[in-house]
């Protein structure tokens, strides 16, 4: 009897000491999962501002204040900013944006890790083009609001105290506590089976959201569009070496010469003209599909695909597709001369760039081409027998800034805006590459069946 009266003395301490672990664990949750919100939230924030540096830099480069002004507007949408701001080379103010009862944004920022202050970061990013800082970008957001956390803290103690008193409770009544274990174990096997779809639940909900990430990536190829921009100036340079290359030789007096320059001048007007479409598709203007013919449009851009990859690759066209496709032909071209220049950046030392058209009857659904069902497509495809992928680099090449080139050299939004655009037009696009052995990245456009004759392929 004594041991008996023993142990029951030493229950309820038992029980208070499982309480009190109880309530410990409970605040550790809570400071656990307030510092991952925190850091999500810092994350978050700093993509925003990596994505509006992308966003911005052209419209800083061509001093378009006003461009600069409505991507910083397009925050308001996200509740958790307070406020944000774009800077120009100098430091000066050029777009600001405060949400009502914000303090006011800084005059001027310094570059580095972000900054906790009341209850928000701050985050200032440079603002690239090419290999130079041409701005800043600053973002200051709130990492989570004093009433959200005291109802976690709250909600999670408040869930502790009841566990404590259910335990106080257990502890007072052997009897009770027994009948509980017992109810306890007649259920363990539902409770595993409902772990058990749970669990399956929870994969099923991370597909999901990993579904949802991708998706919410290509929506936001379109808003970054402007920032690639600048990946078409190589083209204005290498327009403009050539001009002056030509001209000299006139000088010389070799007029003979006199086509080429002219072809040079319609290339650099070409150029000019694509950044201009680019920046406009930047601010979501529409596209302008009409008829055009593959194999036409890649002849017409022989002279530019030429000056674009160098003399120390060779370009191989075999143009068989007579077919006609809807697109924006402008668009295309572009397409077409960001394929060859990853190419040509691919061969370092040299070698075969090949641009094919074909018309194809698909029957089967392609490996690798989601949603691509049977029919008529106007198949073009641009290959190198440069160094080639990994698998891992191979699925992550369309992710918007994801790429290879050292930093400063590439933007990692070429195939992203390639993909966008395609999928925009109805078409799909497949990468095939093996390491050591080349890429060759293939685009299928439905066929159009009453194309308009007139139409400049």
């Amino acid at each position: 009897m004594s041991a008996i009266a023993d142990r029951r003395k030493v229950t309820p301490f038992a029980a208070l000491a499982i309480a009190a672990i109880l309530l410990l664990a409970g605040v550790a949750i809570a400071i656990y999962e307030d510092n991952l919100y925190r850091s999500q939230q810092i994350d978050q924030a700093a993509v925003q501002a990596h994505i509006l540096a992308a966003s911005i830099s052209a419209a800083l480069v061509f001093n378009d204040d006003r461009t600069a002004q409505e991507y910083v507007n397009a925050l308001e949408a996200n509740p958790a900013l307070e406020g944000a701001a774009v800077y120009g080379t100098k430091g000066a103010l050029v777009a600001s944006y405060i949400r009502r009862g914000a303090r006011p944004v800084p005059k001027r920022v310094t570059q580095g890790p972000p900054h906790f202050s009341d209850n928000t970061v701050e985050i200032a990013v440079p603002v690239m083009q090419g290999p130079s800082v041409v701005g800043t970008v600053y973002l200051r957001a709130i990492t989570e609001s004093n009433q959200r956390r005291i109802a976690r803290y709250g909600g999670i103690l408040l869930l502790a105290t009841m566990a404590a008193l259910v335990l106080a409770v257990f502890a007072g009544s052997q009897q009770e506590l027994a009948r509980a274990n017992r109810q306890l174990e007649s259920r363990a096997t539902d409770l595993a089976d409902a772990n058990q779809r749970l669990y399956a639940e929870m994969e099923e909900r991370a597909k999901a959201e990993e579904a949802l990430r991708q998706s919410q990536k290509m929506e936001a190829v379109g808003q970054l569009s402007g920032g690639i921009a600048h990946d078409f100036n190589n083209l204005l340079t290498i327009m403009r070496g050539n001009l002056q290359l030509l001209e000299k030789r006139l000088a010389q007096g070799r007029t003979d010469v006199q086509r080429y320059l002219d072809g040079a001048n319609e290339g650099f007007r070409r150029a000019a003209y694509l950044t201009q479409r680019i920046l406009a598709f930047s601010r979501r203007q529409p596209l302008s599909p009409q008829p055009v013919n593959l194999s036409s449009l890649v002849s017409g851009m022989r002279e530019l695909l030429r000056h674009s990859v160098g003399e120390r690759v060779e370009i191989d066209t075999k143009l068989n597709a007579s077919w006609w496709t809807l697109c924006d032909a402008n668009q295309m071209e572009n397409v077409i001369i960001n394929l060859a220049i990853n190419a040509r950046d691919a061969m370092p030392d040299g070698g075969r760039l090949t641009i094919e058209t074909e018309d194809v009857r698909v029957t089967a659904p392609l490996a690798d081409v989601e949603g691509m069902s049977g029919g008529e497509y106007v198949h073009l495809s641009v290959s190198d027998t440069g160094e080639g992928m990994t698998e891992d680099v191979r699925q992550k090449a369309i992710d918007p800034f994801f790429t290879t080139k050292p930093q400063g050299q590439g933007t990692g939004l070429g195939l992203s805006m390639t993909f966008g655009y395609i999928r925009q037009s109805n078409g799909f696009m497949k990468i095939d590459s093996e390491l050591g052995k080349g890429t060759r990245l293939s685009i299928f456009m439905p066929r159009y069946e009453t194309p308009d004759t007139t139409s400049n392929g």
